[in-house]
């Protein structure tokens, strides 16, 4: 997501941060890293009315160019490796193991009379369907973790266009 902003320059921004680079926000907080022109929002879970955490907390990772007229900002979203790891690695299990199920089934001749056929193919669906309910999972977590995050950063740009409009 990127922003532009027409008459903010670098010390503007730089003075709605306390003396420790810290802003509070209505539902997160900013710190800022001057010297590598980066700041990082972080929304604060316990401030939002829905009170569920999920395993896959975002960050956004926001740079800043001073151009010539103004500063554009760039917002990437960031979530932690171990989130992704984990994830891969729940996928991986449930995938390889329904997998090696059927291949496992199959060579022992499990499919040698319709009630073997029938239970192979209801082991396997099970198998489908947890994959199908981690993915819905998946998406519904990205999705509430993203909405905070862009609240987060949108009352960051609310406090920048308030300090643009200040100059």
């Amino acid at each position: 997501m990127q922003d532009h902003f027409a008459a903010l320059t670098v010390p503007q921004l730089l003075r709605t941060f306390d003396q420790n680079g810290f802003l509070s926000l209505p539902h997160g907080v900013a710190r800022v890293f001057p010297e590598a022109n980066r700041m990082i929002i972080r929304p604060t879970h316990r401030l939002f009315s829905l009170r569920f955490r999920t395993a896959w907390p975002l960050k956004g990772s926001i740079e800043w160019a001073p151009e010539s007229e103004g500063l554009k900002m760039v917002c990437t979203k960031r979530a932690p490796w171990s989130s992704s790891i984990l994830t891969f690695l729940w996928f991986s299990l449930v995938g390889f193991g329904t997998l090696g199920f059927v291949i496992t089934y199959l060579l022992q001749g499990g499919f040698d009379s319709l009630g073997s056929v029938l239970l192979g193919i209801g082991v396997t669906g099970v198998g489908m369907i947890v994959v199908a309910f981690g993915l819905l999972t998946i998406t519904v977590a990205y999705r509430i973790e993203n909405t905070r995050l862009m609240q987060v950063y949108t009352e960051l740009r609310d406090v920048a266009l308030k300090s643009e409009g200040a100059a």
